[in-house]
Order: structure tokens, then sequence, then C-alpha cells
């Protein structure tokens, strides 16, 4: 077995030396550095593996595709990582339902409490997603609650929630755009949204991050959603940040959206109900021991009149509305 993975984990050490940001002549943003290669022998209870690991603290542990990996590897990161600290939290890139996930002849062990603490959360970004762009609201649901069943609390409550990735078409095009599936790079690059393309996928993109913000998981954003960057695929989606942009009305709704979580329990760990699923109307609440939140998502171009958490609350087009109670 020694060294059977050595080109495929890598720990990343980003220091002053060893890390360059540039930037190409096509206008992308990079990184280069030395990625120090580790193999399945370095994971072991030994003083080397052990001094490599007690960097943790201040490095990277990347781990792309774990789906490469068999389970006992992984098993073995597992183990390094929190002989460290019991605190630290390993990650996995899975794609899919990562308790149905198959690889090397069987079902995946991601989630079994020897593996990944928890997941990049594909199935959520690809629901709102499907949601904001027409999808029933019941239909989206169904996928939305498939995971929360099939995911243990503590992974489901740690999910890696996000609407755009380095590795997929950024939000605002995927919703507003024309599709780049068959198009080559000359025709991905030359595409931008028109203004009123870009109105439209402003607005829906602000309720799938109010869906992102209020779901089970940890929301994250990817840079340059917040002022409404366009982009297909790699690299187009990878653009060096706009720092001339004017866009300032998408930054204020994520605060808003990350103080709210922040202030009510409910969406650290309280649990999913669906209240209301039709059409493009949304309803769902959380709850917790301590709190209570409730969510109306508006996709349609008529106000909605609803009950949330026994207030009537009158949501407008295209918009979204919270209400939050200590229990």
């Amino acid at each position: 077995m020694k060294n059977d993975f050595l080109d495929i984990v890598k720990i990343t050490y980003f220091t002053p030396e060893n890390a360059k940001f540039y930037r190409t002549p096509g206008g992308f943003a990079g990184l280069n550095a030395f990625l120090p290669k580790v193999g399945a022998d370095d994971l072991k209870e030994q003083e080397d593996g052990e001094c490599i690991w007690q960097d943790l603290g201040r490095v990277f542990f990347h781990r792309a595709f774990p789906y490469e990996l068999p389970d006992e590897f992984i098993e073995k990161v597992r183990a390094a990582v929190k002989r460290v600290s019991p605190e630290k939290f390993l990650l996995g890139e899975v794609w899919e339902d990562a308790t149905t996930k198959f690889g090397f002849d069987k079902r995946r062990t991601y989630l079994l409490g020897k593996g990944l603490d928890s997941v990049m959360n594909y199935p959520f970004k690809n629901a709102v997603l499907g949601f904001v762009c027409g999808r029933d609201a019941g239909q989206t649901m169904t996928d939305i609650l498939s995971i929360c069943e099939h995911y243990p609390a503590p992974a489901l409550h740690v999910l890696m929630n996000f609407m755009s990735t380095h590795d997929t078409v950024r939000a605002i095009t995927a919703i507003a755009g024309e599709s780049c599936e068959g198009r080559n790079r000359s025709w991905q690059r030359a595409r931008r949204l028109t203004p009123e393309q870009y109105e439209n996928g402003r607005r829906l993109m602000t309720l799938a991050y109010a869906m992102i913000f209020t779901l089970p998981g940890i929301p994250s954003i990817y840079y340059g959603d917040e002022i409404g960057m366009q982009g297909y695929k790699d690299p187009f989606n990878r653009a060096f940040f706009d720092w001339e942009s004017r866009e300032t009305r998408i930054r204020p709704v994520l605060q808003n959206l990350a103080a709210l979580r922040k202030s009510c329990p409910a969406f650290a760990d309280g649990t999913l109900a669906v209240t209301q699923a039709q059409g493009g109307v949304l309803c769902y609440e959380r709850r917790a021991e301590a709190a209570v939140a409730a969510v109306c998502i508006n996709r349609t171009e008529q106000q909605v009149r609803t009950v949330l958490l026994g207030r009537t609350v009158e949501v407008q087009p295209c918009s979204f509305a919270v209400v939050t109670d200590p229990e």
C-alpha cells in the first residue's frame, strides 16, 4: 500500500515564500503554491506524521474529491485530523447525496461518524437554483427534505451551503442567462446578461440566498456574488474581484440575512417543517428548543398573503419574509 495515493492527497501551506498571486493576460487571478504531497503511510501514528498534522491550526487540508479515495484512507485522514483537536473539521467535496454515493463497488461511509464531518451541499444548491428558475415548490422541497432525512443531524447542521463555486456557473448567470451546455469557451467569454436579465437575476438570486441562509447547514458566499459578478464555466467563473463594481443592492440583503441567522438559534440546529409548497410560493419553519423561525419565499410576480407563526404577513412579488420568536 506504500504511496498508493501519493499524488492524490495534498496539504497546502500558504506562506509568503511559496504562495504567489498572479493575474493572467486574460484577467484571471490564480494561486501558485508548492503542494507537499502526503501518502497513506504519512498518516500513521508516528512521529513524522504527527508533526505534519500538528500544523493543522494554520494549514489547509485540501481534498477535492473524496470519492477518489477508499473509505479506509479517509478514516486515516480523520484520525490524524482529530488527533490535533476534536474540533478540527473535515469537509468533503461530494456532489451527490453523500449517504447514497457508491464507489469502489460499495456504498461510501462518508457520514457514518468515522469519515467526513460533513460535505459541500450541492443537492441544496441544485434544488434552490431549480426553484428560483421556475421549478415547482413542492418538487423543490421533496429534494431538500430527502437530504434532511438521509443525513445524520451532526452532518446536516454543518453542511456547506452555497449558490456558486469555482466549479459551477455563477449563480446570477445560471439564473438569468442562457444555458452554456454545448457552447465553447469563445461563446461563454463573450456572453453578458442584458440589463433586463441582470435585474431579474439579481432579484431571484437574493431569494436563493434567503433559502441558503435559512435552511439547515452553514451558508457561504462565493466571492463576487455580493456584487452580482457574472461568469459561465471555469475559467469565466474565477475572474478577479471587480473592485470597480457599482452594485450596492445585494450586499445589504446578505448582511441582514447573516445578522438574522446569528440572532436566531433556530437556524443553527432547528428542525425543518414545510407549511406551504405550491407553485412559486414556499413556506417553512425552523424549530429549536429556544427559538422558532418561519420563512416565506415568494417567487411569483403577485403579492402573497400568508400566516407565519400566527401573524398575517404580506410578501411582495419576488421577495421573502422571515418571522422569528423565542419559544
